[in-house]
């Protein structure tokens, strides 16, 4: 076995021993499983498969017990706030803001009862005074715990140790790291930009394509995106960031004159200084990494392997933060689409209807469209039960122009630092797309045809068991998957 193939396994009993942790298996629960998988394929003697199971077991414990380690972290500094009552700290992201309120994310600096330092604290704050990243803050008022349940376990992965409503806050300076600062500025700028160009519809819209800014959205229209099926194109996945890895390509090649380390360079330090723009998110920082695998590969003269490219970004981010498997909706629905498009999508191109020429290569997006809802159908379904038939026809109409549409909403807001005639120019076209893709997602959720059973665990591994045999009788891209 090469050792990309044990990195591979290592890789995948890590996340997997992540995922046992935060499903309440002990360590000694995860050893106890290791060994009896061990000693299964000894006593079968399925010794081609030996040296992967081994690595899987060695590393599901690993992970399992990092994740123990980390949970303990967790619920220690989340004890030590017990009884709090006033703290000083620092606002460590950039507050969301609606009409009466703000949202601020905030890291206990120092405190009267000497609470851990590093603890972070989620206020719910009155609209005045006006918080921003950086701010050093006094705060006065009760912390509650997070709750015993979903929201609770969603504060947890976001490393939210207690919440206040309301408290009394004083402002008493900041101390915001420049670098971020100048981000978030740039941020503010092109929200601002989107905001003066287009309609309140268009531009909330906009925002979310190409920031993933979902603050604005009515609960009327999100649920419309999601019935639709065309949520994900607010979330800033794959597609967006390699929409704009091509872009950023094709304006470096011109730059620096085909250099290709140069473009290399360049891509990527802007696709990670639009990352952390947004806000590191998973489905963003999943892409990215990604992204960097296949360019450090080209680089290097070595073969892209999209499994180990996968396996290296789950395990990135699952040592960053080893709930994030587990709890993290976004990041289960971006690999497993991930996955189904790379894997499933091929297999269903050898169907003679995805073998013909399309406008627009529709088909293409169409095969494309059916793998990732396939691929994440059982988790939508159990997590949101509004999964809909009418998200294929909905994404085949809508993904054809978003290439075209973020291409023209980064030039606006990129002209709009240069030359606004110019930016108030590529404003039209784009408000055009803006219109169709709302206009569209209104048509499909009007005709939106609900299909939400009761999906169990035993008929969601049943179905991702079909998927995976299709994908090994039928798919190109996975031969070779385990050896």
């Amino acid at each position: 076995m090469q050792w990309h193939d044990i990195f591979f396994f290592a890789a995948l009993g890590f996340v997997l021993g992540a995922v046992s942790g935060g499903l309440d298996i002990s360590p000694a629960g995860a050893l106890i499983f290791s060994i009896i998988l061990l000693t299964v394929f000894v006593v079968l003697r399925m010794r081609p498969y030996l040296v992967a199971v081994a690595v899987i077991a060695v590393f599901l414990l690993a992970g399992n017990v990092y994740y123990h380690i980390d949970d303990y972290r967790y619920y220690a500094a989340k004890k030590a706030l017990d009884g709090i009552t006033y703290f000083q700290g620092a606002v460590f992201d950039e507050p969301q803001r609606k009409s009466g309120s703000q949202t601020a994310k905030i890291e206990i600096l120092a405190s009267p009862d000497d609470s851990p330092s590093g603890a972070r604290v989620l206020v719910y704050a009155n609209p005045y005074p006006v918080l921003s990243y950086g701010d050093i803050v006094r705060v006065m008022g009760t912390i509650t715990p997070p709750p015993i349940n979903s929201y609770g376990e969603y504060l947890a992965k976001e490393r939210i140790h207690a919440v206040s409503f309301y408290p009394a806050i004083e402002v008493v300076g900041n101390n915001a790291n420049i670098f971020f600062e100048a981000l978030y500025n740039i941020r503010r700028y092109t929200k601002d930009t989107i905001s003066r160009l287009f309609s309140q519809q268009q531009s909330v819209l906009l925002s979310g394509i190409l920031m993933g800014d979902r603050e604005e959205f009515s609960k009327e229209f999100l649920n419309k995106l999601s019935i639709s099926g065309t949520l994900h194109l607010t979330a800033l996945s794959g597609f967006n960031i390699t929409i704009m890895v091509f872009f950023a390509i094709a304006v470096f090649s011109a730059l620096f004159l085909g250099n290709r380390r140069a473009v290399f360079m360049a891509t990527f330090f802007v696709v990670t200084l639009f990352v952390a723009m947004t806000g590191f998110t998973i489905s963003a920082l999943r892409a990215a990494l990604m992204a960097f695998i296949v360019g450090l590969a080209d680089q290097m003269g070595r073969m892209y392997n999209p499994r180990n490219a996968i396996a290296c970004a789950a395990v990135v981010l699952t040592l960053i933060n080893p709930k994030i498997p587990v709890f993290d909706l976004g990041f289960q629905l971006s690999f497993l689409a991930t996955i189904a498009i790379i894997y499933f999508a091929p297999a269903l191109r050898q169907l003679a209807f995805f073998k013909k020429e399309g406008f627009f290569h529709w088909r293409d997006v169409f095969a494309l469209t059916i793998a990732a809802q396939l691929g994440v159908a059982p988790v939508a379904i159990h997590n949101f039960e509004n999964f809909s038939f009418s998200a294929l026809p909905a994404n085949i109409a809508i993904v054809t122009i978003i290439p075209l549409l973020t291409i023209l909403g980064f030039a606006t807001v990129a002209a709009s630092f240069v030359f606004s005639p110019l930016a108030l120019l590529l404003s039209k076209p784009t408000a055009f797309l803006l219109d169709y893709t709302a206009g569209a997602v209104e048509v499909f959720y009007a005709l939106r045809a609900p299909f939400n059973p009761d999906i169990g665990i035993v008929v969601a591994m049943a179905y991702y068991a079909l998927l995976i045999y299709i994908c090994a009788r039928y798919s190109p891209a996975a031969k070779n998957f385990f050896i």
